[in-house]
């Protein structure tokens, strides 16, 4: 039986080592087939980028030599393996550049390119004494800032003049440094040394047969890319290489049947999920360790470097976080879709929805879910939620770690007060949270928002929270039910256009989860404790009865 190849990125051992590869070269075939100079391709992270341009790079590099390494394979019988170990490949890993200064990152870079002109020094053989000099001074950490932002550039120059034909460029997790360089408050330092590499390599280079390059976020194009032509950029939206970045349905249930496994119900809603272009896909790190360990518990967070998620999510506004909140209550939310993002927008206000929601789209935190038509306007409205079980729990852990001790023990007590039925405390409570926020005309949706956010914190403690289901004959707005089934309630939430009629409402709610028998889905559950509740909003105001 073939070894799992758990955190292998490297081709050439995976297929030396006899290791389980799920067949992803036909992509070869198409981007041969396209023939684009510059194609983006952003994924979230551990869904296969490292091993696609590896695998790139051992069939096109004419210094590999690494034909006999897709024996077998899907290109193997392509009219395009004609152009294995055809071309000279500069590849380069910018996950390297993550460091905390900008004096850090410039180093690093430096010793990157060293190690890149001490590979690539027979080309020496074609240079002149000028050229000579300044490759010397490159590989030995010894240029200026302006030779190593042209280095790729001029390295590109001499492997076109040695080989006779042109470069491809691989560049992994082109994004790295930029995002950690707005963790760490290096933002412009950093771009403004990507934007000098990345223009004098793939802007205007006419020894460039092709740049690769893969990364989780696209960022803005007035940012990184106003220093060269857009790239095309095939992202999660994307119809086309749809299938080779992560697993698809039919490869996952290969995988699993050769190592005597099924694909169940509980795989598909924990590692399932993505929709990536209308193709569903399975997260292929998860359903990997899966394989190994036979286990189904969360694998991905456990590679998460989430720093700027955890930054977000602790500093956006309190209506970013009740949308979160409804995410993590198995809901989705609409918001327009951008493969633009700016870091500058995101600096400059952490509450914008667009770029926070469109983040956690690239990130792999959320998915395509549907579109809806607006009668209104006539216009699709796209949906995003959380792909599945795992990403959910991740979720939950970020958010966590986010809340401070305080808002914590807040949150211990306010579940106190419900279980204990005091009303009164319960009111008082929301009363409090109500001054401090921003009611949006007191529209129903804000409200109902609002309220799941109050209970998402009883996800973690040991309670099951569900929102507007059927139940009896029916509809609630919220049911939540204690895992070991000792107590459930049921919560109807009410808008008052006036205080006056909030009583009245409030005794309508209250009327109305009897008659309509919404306690039916707890007593099916066999739950004896049943406490009914109706929460009563008008403005910065509620009423809590039962």
């Amino acid at each position: 039986m073939k070894p799992i190849p758990i955190g292998e990125d490297n081709f050439r051992r995976l297929i030396e080592n006899n290791d389980y590869y799920v067949d992803k070269t036909k992509v070869i075939e198409e981007i041969l087939y396209n023939n684009n100079l510059v194609v983006l391709f952003p994924r979230p992270r551990r869904f296969g980028k490292t091993l696609l341009l590896s695998m790139l790079d051992s069939f096109f590099n004419i210094d590999k030599k690494e034909k006999e390494l897709f024996k077998g394979l899907y290109i193997e019988k392509s009219e395009y393996m004609k152009e294995c170990s055809k071309y000279p490949v500069i590849h380069v890993d910018f996950k390297e550049l993550k460091r905390n200064t900008y004096e850090e990152v410039l180093n690093q870079f430096k010793i990157m390119m060293s190690k890149l002109f001490t590979e690539k020094e027979y080309v020496k053989e074609v240079l002149n004494e000028a050229e000579n000099r300044k490759f010397e001074l490159i590989k030995n950490e010894q240029a200026t800032k302006d030779d190593y932002t042209q280095a790729i550039n001029l390295l590109s120059l001499w492997l076109f003049r040695y080989h006779k034909e042109k470069v491809i460029i691989l560049i992994d997790e082109y994004d790295a440094p930029i995002t950690n360089s707005y963790v760490n408050h290096i933002y412009e330092e950093v771009m403004s040394l990507m934007r000098g590499v990345f223009s004098s390599s793939l802007k205007g280079n006419e020894n460039l047969k092709m740049g690769i390059l893969t990364g989780i976020t696209r960022v803005s194009k007035e940012s990184i890319f106003s220093g060269f032509n857009n790239p095309l950029i095939f992202d999660i939206m994307s119809e086309q290489y749809n299938e080779y970045f992560g697993f698809t349905e039919d490869e996952t249930k290969e995988l699993l049947n050769y190592y005597g496994l099924e694909l169940t119900q509980n795989i598909k809603e924990y590692y399932n999920g993505y929709n990536f272009g209308g193709t569903a896909i399975y997260n292929p790190w998860s359903i990997l360790n899966y394989a190994l360990h036979k286990k189904v518990i969360p694998y991905w967070f456990n590679t998460s470097d989430n720093a700027l998620i955890k930054q977000i999510l602790k500093e956006t506004s309190e209506e970013n976080k009740i949308e979160i909140e409804k995410l993590i209550l198995g809901e989705s939310i609409s918001f327009t879709y951008d493969n633009m993002i700016t870091f500058q927008d995101l600096q400059n206000n952490i509450n914008n929805k667009h770029v926070i929601f469109n983040l956690l789209l690239a990130s792999g935190y959320l998915t395509y879910d549907k579109s809806i038509n607006d009668e209104l306007t006539d216009k699709s409205i796209n949906y995003f939620k959380i792909p599945n079980k795992e990403v959910k729990e991740e979720f939950i852990k970020i958010i966590t770690e986010t809340i401070n001790k305080e808002d914590l023990e807040k949150q211990v007590h306010f579940l106190k007060f419900f279980l204990n039925n005091e009303k009164e405390k319960i009111e008082k409570y929301i009363n409090a949270q109500l001054l401090s926020m921003s009611y949006h005309d007191a529209k129903e949706m804000f409200y109902h928002g609002y309220a799941l956010g109050l209970f998402t914190g009883f996800i973690n403690k040991n309670f099951i929270v569900k929102s507007n289901r059927e139940a009896g004959i029916g509809r609630y707005d919220l049911l939540i039910e204690r895992i070991d089934r000792s107590i459930g309630m049921i919560i109807e939430i009410k808008i008052a256009s006036t205080l006056e009629e909030m009583e009245e409402l409030a005794i309508k709610a209250l009327n109305q989860m009897k008659e309509k028998e919404y306690y039916q889905e707890l007593k099916l559950d066999q739950v004896k404790n049943i406490l009914e509740y109706a929460i009563v909003f008008c403005e910065k105001t509620c009423i809590v009865r039962n």
